[in-house]
This record gives structure tokens, C-alpha cells and sequence, in this order.
């Protein structure tokens, strides 16, 4: 479900698609002279072109835009936004000694402007971050260019769209632990593949609150595990607006799952309601992880893959 806090200011075929775009990564339309403007042509929103005085250096970003770029070794001079703590989103980066300049959906203005940075990268459009309204947009685009995190369509898209904008940044993105992750994530797809076929499992991506069970119909994680053969159930995301499907608890049983996936799912997960634990793969305790947002890299995808291929191999036919 998309939380939506107060918007607050408190000033007013994966890894051959991968290894082809790494080659043309990063690309730039430079001038000449060593502090000569650069463009920043979008690799996902259309027709978007992003001017900066010089090649930026210090960048602010959302906790979904580190948890991207760490891999690539793009560090940030301050961070905001959503999951900052949420080690399913973060997985091991490492924010203990970088500044926050906001946390949720408030951000310090004051603050970032103090930083000067060069850009500013986060989930968004090129109005600015979702979860501000447009008047805080209006202001932190003031201070500096904000950089929307990839939108494509599909996972292996995004991630390399989103190793675009890491080469555009700075880092290397082709070196040899980023071709391995690339054959992790091949190899984890064949592995989930050969897993799902010999079932007769479906899956539900699954965001569970008290007033409705929320399902992932049709995100892009969605369609990577049908792309590998899943069948994957609940309702069908609504026309426009909130894309997720909304289940009401009476008819929560009637999908059929096998397997529920819940966002940010861990060891710590603690969600009851009593249509939820009536349903067949909560008590059978087959459950599994999933996150809408979180880190676009091979690496994350390829462990997320072997997890699931050990879920369903040692799951069975509930509903």
C-alpha cells in the first residue's frame, strides 16, 4: 500500500540485457573545458534531460536511491525519506555516519541547502520526490536538479537503467563483481524456473493491513516471477491511481494462494488479523518477502530469487 505520511517541510533475458546497456552507460552531453556543463539524458522518462553546471559530485539521496547506488559505490553527502532503517530495503548499506536531513515524508530544507549539493536523486518524476507535495518539490528543485530514480517497466530494466544513472554519477559498472552479479541473477532465474515448473503453487504479493489485504497484480515483480512461469493471483490493480489491487478480508481466501509474499517481510513480521491467519499458507507458514521499492541491482534480484526458489521447493499445495 503507499503510505502516504504528512508532506511535511519543516522549512515551508537479464544478464545479456545488462552486460549491452553497461556499455553505453553514463553517457553525457559534455562541452568542452574541464568544468564545462553536463546533460543527463533520462534512460527511462521520456524526453527528459537533466542540465548540471559541471559534473556533479556531492548528491542527497533517498534511502531508495542509496540502497541502488551503494553497489556502485556512488555515496551520498545526506539522506531522507522512507525505509532508511528497513534492512529488507537497505540490505548492507551502511548509513550510521551519514547525515539525515529529513525522515518519512518531511525533510529539512534548511538543511539541504546548507549541503549545497549537485543534485538530488530519490524516487519521483521530474516534478520532484512522490512523497512531497508541490510546493516542498518546489523548493528542494531550488537548491538543486532532482534525478528520478529509474521507472521502467520491468526489473531487469530498472536495473540497468539504474546502472546508467550510477555511471552517469561516477562509478564502474562494469567491473568484475557487476558481471558476476549478472550471472548470479541468471543463474537464480533458471534456478526459480525449474522450481515452479515442477509445482502446482500460486503466489500472492501481498501488502496486509487492517482494513484490506493490498496485492502486487502487476508490478514489475510480479511479472518477473510470471515471466519464469508463476502464476501469480489477487486483484487486479485499479484503472488509475494507487496501483495496488484491494482485497477486502471476506474474500481473501478466494484467490487460491499457495504462497504469500509480504512486502518487507522478516523474522520480526508480527501482522494478525483473523481472516489473515485463517488463510491457508499463513497457517501452513509459507510465506515469503517481497519489497515494491528497495535496491534495483542484479545482486538483491538474484538473492531474492534463491530465496523463493527455496520457498517454493519447500512448499505444497494449500489452497
Amino acid at each position: 500500500m503507499l503510505r502516504r505520511a504528512s508532506l511535511v517541510a519543516l522549512v515551508a533475458a537479464s544478464a545479456l540485457l545488462l552486460a549491452s546497456c553497461a556499455s553505453s552507460e553514463g553517457q553525457a552531453e559534455e562541452g568542452t573545458g574541464g568544468d564545462a556543463g553536463v546533460t543527463l539524458t533520462h534512460p527511462s522518462l521520456e524526453g527528459l534531460e537533466i542540465d548540471f553546471d559541471a559534473q556533479p559530485q556531492d548528491i542527497v539521496m533517498d534511502c531508495y536511491a542509496y540502497s541502488s547506488l551503494h553497489e556502485y559505490g556512488v555515496e551520498p553527502v545526506a539522506l531522507f525519506g522512507y525505509e532508511c532503517d528497513n534492512p529488507f530495503v537497505m540490505g548492507d548499506a551502511d548509513i550510521s555516519d551519514i547525515p539525515v536531513v529529513g525522515t518519512d515524508g518531511e525533510i529539512d530544507v534548511e538543511k539541504l541547502a546548507e549541503l549545497r549539493p549537485d543534485a538530488i536523486i530519490g524516487q519521483g518524476t521530474a516534478e520532484g520526490w512522490s512523497w512531497f507535495d508541490e510546493d516542498v518539490n518546489a523548493q528542494i528543485t531550488r537548491v538543486a536538479p532532482f534525478v528520478p530514480l529509474p521507472s521502467s517497466e520491468t526489473i531487469d530494466g530498472r536495473i540497468a537503467d539504474t546502472r546508467e544513472i550510477a555511471a552517469f554519477f561516477g562509478a564502474d559498472v562494469t567491473s568484475d563483481a557487476i558481471e558476476q552479479s549478472d550471472a548470479d541473477l541468471a543463474a537464480a532465474k533458471e534456478a526459480f524456473g525449474t522450481a515452479i515448473a515442477d509445482s502446482d503453487l500460486d503466489i500472492m504479493l501481498t501488502s496486509p493491513t487492517k482494513e484490506m489485504l493490498y496485492t502486487g497484480v502487476g508490478f514489475a515483480q510480479a511479472t518477473m516471477l510470471e515471466e519464469l512461469g508463476a502464476t501469480i493471483v489477487g486483484a487486479e490493480a485499479p484503472a488509475t491511481g494507487n496501483p495496488w489491487g484491494q482485497v477486502a478480508w471476506e474474500d481473501a481466501s478466494t484467490f487460491g494462494a499457495d504462497i504469500l509474499l509480504v512486502e518487507g517481510y522478516d523474522e520480526d513480521f508480527a501482522f494478525s488479523a483473523d481472516l489473515w491467519n485463517a488463510l491457508p499458507p499463513v497457517q501452513a507458514e509459507q510465506l515469503g518477502a517481497w519489497s515494491s521499492k528497495g535496491a534495483m541491482t542484479a545482486s538483491t534480484y538474484a538473492a531474492w530469487l534463491n530465496d523463493l526458489t527455496d520457498l517454493v521447493s519447500s512448499s505444497t499445495k494449500v489452497a
